[in-house]
Formats: C-alpha cells, sequence, structure tokens
C-alpha cells in the first residue's frame, strides 16, 4: 500500500544515490546471485548456501530462493509481495518443513530487510516513493515505509568515501519462544563498478545477542544487473 504524499528525499540521500551510480529514478528490477554460508540464531553449525534473489526498485518487494546444505536439498524461500511477507524451509521445494505465519512481525522484518538492502538497488533509494529519509548524523541517514499500519526502520552509517559499509536495526528475530526485538547489524563491503553502479559484493550478518554480535549470514554476489 503506497503511503500517502510522497516526499522526495532529502539532498544527502539523492547524493547517496549518486555514489551509487543513480541517474535517474527509472523503474526497474535487480537481480543477482550470492552464494556463502549462513546458520540460525545461536547455533554453532555452519551451513553453505546458494542463492538468487530480485529486488524492486519502485516498490517494497522482494523475492530470495536459497539452497541449502548437502546437495541444496533445503529451499529456503524468504520474499515480500504488496502487503505480504512469507517465509519457507523445504525439501527440494517438495514438502514443507517450516512456513512463517502471516504476522505484524513478520512483516516488519521484511519491510527491514528490504530497506537493509538497498545498497543491492540502489535505484530504489530515488524510486521508490515509499521510503522515508532523515538525516541523523553527518554520515548517517535512516530510511523508513510503512504497510498496514506497521512501520520498518533502518540506519546507514557511511565510512569517509560516503559508501554504506553498515546497517542496523531492531528487528523481531525468530526464537523459541516467538518473535523477540534485537539489534541487527548488517555490513557491507567490496564494492565494484557494475554497469555504471557502484554494488557492494560482500556482505555479513549479525544479531546482537546479550551484547555480543552473533555472526548468521555471511555471502558474495554474483552476476548483479538492472532488469
Amino acid at each position: 500500500m503506497a503511503l500517502p504524499h510522497p516526499i522526495d528525499p532529502p539532498e544527502e540521500a539523492r547524493a547517496l544515490a549518486a555514489r551509487l551510480g543513480v541517474l535517474d529514478p527509472g523503474k526497474g528490477v535487480a537481480r543477482f546471485r550470492q552464494s556463502g554460508r549462513l546458520r540460525n540464531i545461536g547455533r554453532e553449525k555452519w551451513m553453505a548456501f546458494s542463492a538468487r534473489q530480485m529486488i524492486e526498485c519502485a516498490s517494497c518487494a522482494f523475492d530470495w530462493r536459497a539452497r541449502v546444505g548437502p546437495l541444496g536439498a533445503i529451499h529456503v524461500e524468504d520474499s515480500l509481495h504488496g502487503d505480504t511477507p512469507s517465509g519457507r524451509v523445504s525439501i527440494a521445494g517438495l514438502v514443507t518443513l517450516d512456513r512463517a505465519a502471516a504476522s505484524p512481525d513478520l512483516l516488519k522484518g521484511q519491510l527491514m530487510r528490504y530497506l537493509a538492502e538497498l545498497p543491492w538497488c540502489p535505484t530504489a533509494i530515488l524510486a521508490n516513493r515509499d521510503l522515508r529519509w532523515s538525516v541523523t548524523d553527518k554520515d548517517e541517514l535512516r530510511v523508513s515505509t510503512q504497510s498496514r499500519g506497521v512501520c520498518g526502520e533502518v540506519t546507514f552509517k557511511l565510512n569517509d568515501a560516503g559508501l554504506p559499509v553498515r546497517v542496523e536495526g531492531l528487528r523481531p528475530a525468530m526464537e523459541q519462544d516467538g518473535y523477540v526485538e534485537r539489534l541487527w547489524i548488517g555490513e557491507f563491503s567490496e564494492f565494484r563498478q557494475c554497469d555504471g553502479y557502484t554494488v557492494p559484493h560482500e556482505a555479513a550478518v549479525s544479531w546482537v545477542l546479550e551484547g555480543s554480535a552473533f555472526e548468521v549470514w555471511r555471502g558474495k554476489l554474483s552476476d548483479w544487473r538492472m532488469t
């Protein structure tokens, strides 16, 4: 659901888009592949994964599909389309092992994921009129969006070159007893040129547990393109 009265991004957000190679707020979709490792909160064991993802520029939507573990037999789907968030784990896409029930917590988490991954879809900084930007410091930008009365918000921290190297926010984490809001941190690195855009090709994700960062995802990008 689009927010009323679109607001133009502040100059600082426009400058960030320019540094990432955005020349105009054209519509489109970012598509890319990923490979790396992941694990659940509190678990020691890592699992290898390969994934493909799409991110919409003009609306808060993404689709992530991964194959995990030996022979990629475990399929993981994570997405947000319109006001509908979803998450599913299955065997080869046929037998469902787990499915996230629709809830405000799941919606908030997926909205935050979309926002946090804007460096992988930089055109959205200008093209997505449902985003609300604010400047919190000389090297910090906050961005938020809403859907069905649920608000997602993250803060980007920029390095000396003005590139978004860190993003964080309080995100609902699914744990044994249900969702718990925890500080969620993403780190971007290895910025490279792709078709005129500057895109981070390595990233890591952590949750803060008892005051310490617990890394749960680390991956690399390949085949990034705008369509």
